[in-house]
């Protein structure tokens, strides 16, 4: 990962969201929240850029992203009617054979999202939330999942590289990825969760690595006491990138 020296912060949400998790067919389940390939696919949606011509810039060295999460994590099951589009595609045609699913979707999502690219496309970027506008319209993982967004604060912060190494340790509000600092588990009151979502994506939109990360379901800071994390300056607040 490239050096960091300020990001763009800006808050995500929307009624419901649903980031299916690719091996259930059925009965689809959700994240408790965007993988990076999503997180990618959001920020694309936002400038404009075509679906097969954004992957690049998502790189591993190009970008980076952290994450928190603004609203507790709450699951609903909500039954949707779904039509078989090889047997008739219009809702009127009663020969497409239609069949009820019940999807898990999460229900208030909100998130706060710390974003750094490469120069040329950050200021695009910065522009497009701070004037609250898009090419196309951002959704919470599928079309019906609508998304709303808002810059936070004054929008772009200066952040420092820290590190811990023992003591009492350093509380971050992000998700962390595992392996990139040493959770603390055990402390009361809190919720914790450890999930592998996609990562990377290939230019067939087949994924290409995944990423497992630690997070609070009530959106509670996790104390890390080993690893590296960043500050935001004048907001004193910590975030772990991946």
């Amino acid at each position: 990962m490239a050096e960091i020296d300020r990001v763009l912060v800006f808050d995500v949400w929307g009624d419901y969201a649903h980031f299916r998790r690719g091996y259930t067919t059925t009965s689809p389940l959700t994240y408790p929240f965007p993988g990076r390939t999503t997180l990618a696919g959001l920020i694309a949606a936002i400038m404009g850029l075509r679906r097969d011509r954004y992957y690049e810039l998502f790189g591993k060295n190009n970008s980076a992203f952290a994450l928190q999460i603004l609203n507790p994590i709450r699951k609903i099951k909500i039954t949707q009617n779904l039509i078989d589009t090889k047997t008739g595609f219009y809702l009127w045609d009663n020969k497409g054979q239609r069949t009820q699913i019940p999807f898990e979707f999460i229900k208030k999502p909100k998130y706060r999202l710390y974003v750094w690219l490469e120069e040329e496309k950050f200021e695009d970027l910065i522009n497009l939330i701070r004037g609250h506008n898009s090419v196309y319209t951002p959704y919470l993982g599928i079309s019906e999942c609508i998304a709303n967004f808002e810059i936070f604060g004054e929008g772009v912060f200066e952040v420092e590289k820290k590190r811990v190494d023992g003591g009492e340790g350093v509380e971050i509000y992000s998700i962390i990825k595992k392996g990139e600092a040493k959770v603390r588990g055990g402390e009361r009151g809190k919720k914790y969760g450890i999930v592998k979502v996609p990562g990377f994506m290939n230019q067939d939109r087949s994924v290409s690595k995944y990423m497992e990360f630690y997070y609070e379901e009530d959106g509670k800071p996790l104390t890390i006491t080993e690893g590296e994390y960043y500050t935001l300056k004048g907001e004193d607040v910590n975030v772990v990138f991946f």
